[in-house]
């Protein structure tokens, strides 16, 4: 599945770009500042393949030009990924004969922020970059009333976490579609190390209110591919007049 979609991102990028209008990146005097956001699926790898499926989430990037024409950038970027969810029904407190059950729901996620260079290439209207990010990760398991498959901050509680040092490389190409705006589409590859995580039926719940965890060990990196858009922010660098 992953292929189709890095071959189907190849062969309908010349398509798009001859439809699209000039973008303003790669030129003189462009806006220094952009923004993105995407949603992103990754693929484990290795080790993390055999204990964990497919995972999705969401993609945010901060990207500021470092030169004249916008070949070489600083970026900033933050992910969320889910790779497992499971929900079931408890009692909201320990009374005679469970009078209130609840909707708990347990989600497995990667929490990525990482930081560094952008290098990019102007090819016709498209613009091709690659970049490579060092930061750091958490691997860490929400419960939470409610459902869904982003873990609820306020009324949820972490069960388990691991965290420590991430790393990502990739690149994309962005296809111009406004002047402000253009899509994102790109591959990367994320470095976890060894982790401990747990996966789904990981946690039991004790008749005594304890929960006994299982966690797995094993390198845990991933592919991941995103979709999105970016945009630059409103304001351009003016030169002072004398």
């Amino acid at each position: 599945m992953m292929r189709s979609l890095i071959a189907a991102l190849v062969l309908t990028t010349p398509l798009v770009a001859q439809q699209a209008p000039p973008a303003d990146s790669g030129t003189p005097g462009s806006p220094r500042w952009h923004v993105g956001l995407a949603a992103e699926f990754g693929q484990p790898t290795g080790d993390f393949k055999q204990n964990v499926d497919n995972a999705g989430g969401a993609q945010a990037h901060l990207r500021v030009r470092l030169d004249q024409h916008g070949l070489v950038s600083l970026r900033v970027q933050a992910g969320w990924l889910n790779y497992g969810n499971e929900s079931k029904r408890l009692c909201l407190a320990a009374t005679p004969g469970c009078r209130v059950e609840v909707n708990v729901n347990t989600v497995n996620g990667i929490l990525f922020v990482g930081v560094g260079p952008e290098f990019a290439y102007q090819l016709g209207k498209l613009r091709a970059y690659g970049h490579c990010l060092v930061g750091a990760s958490r691997f860490a398991t929400v419960s939470a009333i409610g459902g869904g498959i982003l873990p609820d901050l306020v009324a949820g509680d972490e069960n388990f976490g691991d965290n420590g040092f991430a790393w990502s490389a990739g690149g994309g190409l962005q296809l111009p579609i406004t002047r402000r705006v253009a899509l994102d589409l790109g591959v990367a590859y994320q470095g976890h190390g060894a982790r401990e995580y747990l996966t789904k039926g990981g946690i039991t719940d004790n008749a005594n209110g304890s929960l006994t965890f299982a966690p797995k060990r094993s390198t845990a990196n991933l592919l991941a591919i995103r979709f999105g858009v970016t945009t630059s922010l409103p304001w351009r660098n003016r030169r002072s007049k004398s």
